[in-house]
């Protein structure tokens, strides 16, 4: 018991005592972020008709104007796979039994171009082109939510939702994940028939389309 005692003060004697003058804490902060997408149209989201003559146009039937090429770009800060709706700002506006010209005429795959005291000027289609990512071409595909499996489009016109477009290598793969993805597509314009119109007055054309992204 003596000894034990003994190498106890001895060992007090020897260590210095430890006094806490000041402090300092570090602190582990950071932030997990999800993979960012930014559509853009190439050249801008409008597509400018200029002027259009009302000679120019058809009396009795529509009037199909030449066609404006124009390419969604999706840019993604990392790797994705995404698919685009287009919901028409318009609808109300559409005439009524327009078609492309090639023998499409559903109203689902056309849009608004505006009205004028009431009466609907025409609309327009959009057809698509080949989609690309991180430029290799794609096969474009469709669906809804409601038929949520991939197939190739049965139109070359763009529907509006709620049908939905992706890309990739074929339906059994899926979207293709990617940096970058083009969507190049051509707008048809539709003048309804010039009678129809009061075209002793400048008629303003106001089509408006809201092409929606989503991440798969």
């Amino acid at each position: 018991m003596k000894k034990t005692t003994w190498m106890a003060a001895v060992a007090a004697a020897v260590l210095p005592t430890l006094v806490v003058a000041e402090s300092v804490d570090l602190s582990v902060i950071g932030t997990i972020i999800p993979t960012s997408c930014i559509p853009a149209f190439a050249g801008g989201g409008t597509v400018d008709l200029r002027k259009i003559s009302a000679a120019t146009l058809n009396k009795t039937t529509q009037t199909l104007l030449p066609t404006h090429d124009i390419s969604l770009h999706i840019n993604c800060d990392a790797e994705a796979s995404v698919e685009v709706s287009v919901r028409d700002n318009r609808t109300a506006t559409k005439l009524p039994g327009i078609n492309d010209g090639a023998g499409n005429n559903d109203p689902a795959l056309f849009y608004g171009l505006g009205e004028i005291n009431g009466i609907r000027i025409g609309g327009f289609a959009l057809r698509h082109g080949r989609p690309e990512a991180d430029g290799a071409p794609q096969t474009l595909m469709t669906r809804t939510l409601a038929a949520p499996a991939w197939q190739l489009p049965a139109s070359p016109l763009v529907g509006n939702a709620p049908a939905l477009y992706s890309w990739g290598s074929g339906v059994a793969a899926g979207p293709v994940a990617a940096r970058h993805h083009g969507f190049p597509m051509s707008l048809l314009p539709i003048i309804g028939p010039s009678n129809a119109l009061p075209i002793t007055s400048e008629i303003p054309l106001d089509g408006s389309v809201t092409f929606e992204m989503f991440y798969l």
